[in-house]
């Protein structure tokens, strides 16, 4: 059962990078477009990270081509991302990211032709109401729905276009090499739109130029957590049942909430987030909406 501590620990790491994001985008980093590119700096290492341990082959031209273009379109979901957590609390946010498995359910309904089940269905509801509770907000008596909901719609529904593509490529090839060619993909925009605009170009110059020693100290830091709950993730996938697997991505959401509260309670001046026992209760009984969606989808 190695692969349950595996996947705990790397659900915990990443939402320590998660709360490391909020205070990078929040203090230090106030450039989503900035962070984006440092993210594909990430994945690269990450890649080499793995070659070291595990080697690389050649995936054939078309398989490579699409794994490549898969992880290079996620740049996409990571500026949404970032954009969502410099808008609202960062524990009502990362429980959005369980917006992905339906979307990826419906993409597998309209093009690779699987059939839904009465669970996907009500999955669909729970993970929807949800979603909706944990976003909405009250605003001259009128109930609506916050900004980084939307953010994280077009985040999750990237992440699920992109899972539709590797979906088949996992089937067919070895795991960690595929793995790899991704991180190439995701690092690929960073030199491209360093070289080719030079309004990034110097955003990207400037912003680190002028980042704080702390603020280096939390990008080694999200880059810690990152290259470990990555590396953890991938061996409990590699070892474990990937629906269970998938199925504990659930916990990062506590995870999130839990270091949300004790930072705000203790260290108030790095992170505040609201902690009255309502807006608590809603957090948390709109994560185990979401929780309760998750599993039922893997059942």
């Amino acid at each position: 059962m190695d692969w349950v501590f595996f996947s705990l620990l790397s659900r915990a790491l990443w939402a320590a990078d998660n709360i490391v994001d909020k205070l990078l985008r929040g203090k230090y980093l106030r450039d989503s477009l900035v962070l984006t590119l440092v993210a594909g700096v990430f994945a690269l290492i990450l890649s080499l990270v793995i070659i070291v341990f595990n080697g690389l082959r050649w995936l054939g031209f078309g398989p490579a081509v699409l794994v490549v273009f898969a992880g290079a379109f996620q740049i996409f979901a990571v500026f949404a991302f970032y954009q969502a957590i410099s808008k609202e609390e960062i524990s009502r946010v990362i429980p959005l990211f369980q917006l992905t498995p339906p979307f990826v359910l419906i993409l597998s309904l309209l093009f690779l032709g699987e059939v839904l089940t009465l669970n996907h269905y009500l999955a669909f509801l729970l993970i929807l109401l949800g979603g909706f509770l944990i976003s909405l907000e009250k605003a001259k008596g009128v109930f609506k729905l916050r900004s980084a909901f939307w953010w994280m719609v077009l985040a999750s529904l990237i992440y699920a276009i992109q899972a539709v593509i590797l979906k088949s490529l996992y089937v067919a090839h070895p795991f960690w090499d595929l793995t790899v060619y991704l991180g190439f993909g995701e690092f690929l925009p960073t030199p491209l739109l360093l070289l080719l605009i030079p309004t990034f170009r110097s955003r990207f110059i400037k912003s680190l130029s002028d980042l704080k020693p702390r603020g280096w100290g939390l990008l080694i830091f999200a880059m810690v957590f990152v290259t470990t709950a990555s590396i953890s993730g991938l061996w409990a996938i590699a070892a474990g049942p990937v629906t269970l697997v998938s199925v504990l991505r659930g916990f990062q959401s506590i995870f999130v909430l839990i270091y949300a509260v004790l930072l705000s309670i203790w260290f108030p001046k790095i992170l505040k987030e609201e902690l009255s026992k309502s807006i608590i209760g809603i957090k948390a009984t709109a994560i185990l909406l979401m929780t309760i969606g998750l599993y039922l989808i893997y059942l």
